[in-house]
């Protein structure tokens, strides 16, 4: 059975972005299983006794009939370098609870901290976040990523980000990256460009 997995920020009692998480189980529930029912998170999630205090994710597994959650302690990691990896194939449209193939592109990173993977010659994503690239005090992310994150959307629909395709040659035009998802906005530290390894 196909499990998805969906990921919620948790701060000192207060959920971020329900609603935008809601809209993506909501999709990928009628995409894959054929689900009519909108999802509500806000009484279910209440209703597991979430920590009150300190900053923690909250990792839902989810399908058809499958609906596990728990609360875990997150201490965000602090990539320093990166490393390009190349699949053609893979695909991750919706957040799969089975990362096996994410997973071996990683274990691909040699030194490095991450990965930046493309596809067909654009950058996708990274391992566990999407990405931002600075250029000209503008946050430029992929066009194609391979999950559609929802921090992504947020900054998008806010204006503070835009769309670009980014070919891999041109990721040395700009400045610097950051990694962002449910987990991680803008206030993360920037990665220079030349702290990526081709």
């Amino acid at each position: 059975m196909c499990q998805l997995l969906e990921s919620i920020k948790l701060l000192d009692g207060e959920f971020y972005n329900l609603d935008y998480h809601e809209r993506r189980m909501t999709t990928s529930l009628k995409k894959l299983f054929q689900s009519r029912s909108a999802i509500h998170l806000q009484d279910r999630l209440q209703s597991q006794n979430p920590p009150a205090t300190g900053l923690y994710k909250c990792r839902i597994v989810y399908g058809s009939n499958l609906f596990d959650i728990e609360y875990v302690p997150y201490n965000p990691a602090s990539p320093q370098s990166l490393k390009i990896v190349e699949s053609n194939t893979i695909e991750y449209e919706h957040k799969y609870a089975n990362r096996v193939d994410i997973d071996s592109l990683y274990a691909k990173r040699e030194e490095c901290d991450e990965i930046i993977i493309t596809k067909n010659g654009l950058v996708a994503d990274a391992s566990y976040a999407n990405i931002l690239f600075r250029q000209d005090n503008c946050w430029y992310t992929p066009k194609k990523p391979l999950l559609k994150g929802v921090k992504r959307q947020e900054l998008l629909d806010k204006g503070l980000i835009k769309e670009k395709e980014i070919p891999l040659q041109d990721v040395i035009q700009y400045e610097s990256i950051k990694l962002i998802n449910a987990m991680r906005g803008l206030e993360q530290q920037e990665i220079d460009v030349s702290n990526i390894v081709f």
